[in-house]
């Protein structure tokens, strides 16, 4: 099968988060099972240097994957969405929907369009083929103007009227475009398409998902086996694998000096440190917690680095704050005793997935995709992978980090379970190209 798959992000040529690992484990899962993926970028600044022109509007990069990169000067400029983050580029909706126009015109000699994420999703309004479209943060719509946007993308007069599979509010909604305009939507986990179709959970789109022709389905996102893989990880100090884990010790000792902390029971995080990552529910219970021996190493940045660092100046030795790094974040992922990821909203999650491959239990709060891939010790004990809880309640954070603990010091034969549960489970893009590969069939 001959499939177009049209993103912003690309790994490992372009990225600014998980989307482009995402799109970069699918397009190579698709590719190890026979089908012909080619995949369409706009060509940013970062990447005008590779590549050969490919025609008017396009240059090519083939290096095992056959990337096509949009040639349009408005791509050339610092950082791929705005020059700061959550401030965009006010001008993004004629970019991204003249590279939508461009992916459609293209799309015409292929058996299949796969649109990921809003800034592809004008292309589903005038797509000649079978297409789908994922929403991997519906937290971040295209918008623009409406007639403009409309006349730039040439659809339908119907498009943009009141209520119309453009028009958002009197705007241009390039994310309501993908949802409306594609013959499937999907999003990247079951338990985020479920909170999609309810009001208080949507971000305002509960109305357009439960109206759609298909129900929106939720295929939970993979990572790389192969380049997630403990037993050969050359950032960790030793190799470790399921039927043994005694080199998980030589990391967990790396944590303890690298952060400054003393010992105790380690929690860990790599990402953003953003407010919907739920960090700032940790605030009114952190004190007894390290009291009681908890401690806390968080690994990057974002709007929430000044309680955190206010934290490491109450905690000096419990709480620690680290820059982002690759090496880093795996020896974190594969060091820390549990993953702390108590989110607001999660639409599938990639920490997780690595802390669990790498023998760390998650301690989650159980939202989108973590309802999906994290397995309570309580409520299913044959399949356990960590902890959750559903409240966004400091008291339920603490509650259930207080549970991981005396599960950890008390009952080994328990936690060893949860670690091998979860280094265990099919994690892979192949298992979820699967599911990919029957959608577009039964199109």
């Amino acid at each position: 099968m001959k499939v177009l798959v049209a993103t912003a992000e690309f790994s490992p040529y372009v990225r600014s988060g998980g989307l482009g690992d995402a799109v970069a484990g699918l397009v190579g899962a698709l590719v190890r099972a026979g089908h012909d993926v080619t995949v369409a970028l706009p060509r940013y600044g970062t990447i005008r240097e590779i590549g050969k022109k490919f025609d008017d509007e396009w240059w090519m990069v083939d290096d095992g994957v056959r990337v096509l990169l949009f040639d349009e000067d408005s791509f050339d400029r610092p950082g791929l969405y705005g020059t700061v983050a959550d401030q965009p580029y006010e001008d993004n909706w004629r970019r991204f929907g003249l590279f939508a126009r461009a992916v459609a015109d293209l799309a015409s000699d292929f058996d299949v369009l796969h649109l990921q994420d809003a800034h592809t999703g004008g292309a589903a309004l005038i797509s000649t083929i079978p297409t789908v479209f994922t929403a991997h943060n519906a937290a971040h719509p295209v918008l623009g103007p409406l007639d403009e946007a409309a006349e730039l993308l040439g659809v339908d007069s119907l498009a943009a009227v009141q209520g119309g599979a453009l028009e958002w509010y009197d705007r241009a909604n390039y994310l309501k475009a993908g949802f409306v305009g594609a013959d499937q939507a999907t999003t990247v986990s079951p338990g985020h398409a479920a909170e999609l179709g309810v009001d208080e959970t949507s971000f305002g789109l509960a109305g357009v998902v439960r109206s759609l022709r298909r129900p929106l389905m939720g295929i939970v996102n993979g990572i790389d086996t192969v380049a997630w893989d403990p037993a050969i990880d050359s950032a960790l100090p030793k190799p470790f694998n399921a039927a043994d884990t005694t080199g998980r010790a030589a990391s967990r000792k790396s944590v303890v000096t690298q952060s400054g902390i003393t010992d105790g029971f380690i929690l860990g995080n790599v990402g953003r440190m953003a407010r919907q990552k739920g960090f700032d529910l940790l605030d009114p219970v952190l004190d007894p917690l390290v009291a009681e021996g908890a401690r806390f190493v968080f690994v990057g940045n974002g709007e929430l680095d000044d309680l955190i660092d206010e934290w490491v100046d109450r905690h000096p030795k419990a709480v620690a704050h680290l820059p982002y790094s690759e090496v880093t974040a795996r020896v974190v992922s594969a060091g820390v005793d549990a993953y702390f990821m108590p989110s607001r909203f999660e639409p599938c999650g990639l920490g997780q997935l690595y802390a669990m491959r790498y023998g760390a239990p998650p301690v989650v709060r159980f939202t989108g995709g973590l309802i999906d891939t994290v397995f309570d010790l309580d409520e299913q004990p044959e399949k356990a992978t960590g902890f959750g809880f559903r409240a966004l309640d400091p008291a339920e954070v603490a509650k259930t980090i207080r549970r991981a603990m005396r599960i950890h010091l008390d009952h080994a034969d328990l936690w060893n379970g949860l670690v091998r549960n979860g280094m265990t489970a099919d994690l892979s893009w192949d298992a979820r190209a699967k599911e990919y590969e029957a959608l577009y069939e039964s199109l």
